[in-house]
């Protein structure tokens, strides 16, 4: 059972961070009226940056972390994404962003984004491999880790980011690429931050339909990226 000992790793890290952020994000919002999301920054850059410099240094089979690929491959899927929002929504994207907007989307997911690939993907992917586990285990517990940590507040919401685990999961295991599973989940997170954060103002200028027009269409352009990028990374090897 000890060699087991490992999946409990991500778990216990993630509730190191997370519970002091919880208390300090309760506290900024009853003061200042400050966005838990921006707090939340802090305990998933916490997350990122202590597993770097431990654990993840002492695991010599994998190399530095791709900071230049992930931005790069971020701004190739962002580009067709923040075109079709701005085309199909814009008159209610800029009647609605605020100021805390650029802060959420550029630095919460991107640490949020980071901290859960490096863990709940690379990590325990890497580990739960080399004890021999089936496959099928390898791919969906970290999905259900990643789900139950996000403490869902419904049965909707858990399967929803079990799919999104299980997704990310077979990316990584078809191409063991940490790069490209960062950016991908970074951009879906502004993705869907954003359809959510406009669609009542989205739904009054236009309409409920152009709202989802606009999700289905960026998950599309988010999804060809991914599928292109995978098949045939050298196309994109100037790029990124």
């Amino acid at each position: 059972m000890r060699k087991y000992l490992f999946l409990a790793y991500p778990v216990g890290l993630y509730v190191i961070f997370s519970l002091p952020v919880l208390f300090l994000s309760a506290t900024l919002k009853a003061v200042f009226g400050t966005d838990p999301l921006l707090t939340h920054a802090v305990g998933a850059m916490g997350m990122a940056l202590s597993h770097i410099t431990t654990k993840r240094k002492r695991m010599t089979e994998l190399g530095a972390v791709p900071w230049k690929r992930i931005f790069s491959l971020a701004g190739i899927m962002l580009i067709p994404v923040a075109t079709l929002t701005l085309s199909l929504t814009g008159k209610a994207f800029f009647k609605t962003i605020t100021g805390s907007y650029p802060a959420i989307v550029l630095g919460t997911f991107f640490w949020a984004s980071l901290s859960e690939e490096l863990l709940f993907r690379e990590f325990l992917t890497c580990r739960m491999q080399k004890t021999g586990m089936p496959r099928w285990i390898v791919l969906l517990l970290p999905a259900l880790m990643f789900s139950l940590c996000h403490r869902p507040e419904s049965l909707s919401m858990l399967a929803q980011r079990f799919f999104l685990g299980t997704g990310l999961g077979i990316l990584f295991l078809k191409t063991k690429d940490l790069a490209l599973c960062t950016a991908t989940h970074w951009i879906y997170n502004i993705l869907i931050y954003t359809f959510h954060y406009t669609f009542q103002e989205v739904s009054i200028i236009y309409s409920p339909a152009r709202a989802a027009l606009n999700a289905l269409l960026c998950l599309l352009s988010l999804l060809g990226i991914v599928v292109a990028y995978s098949i045939n990374k050298s196309k994109f090897a100037g790029y990124t």
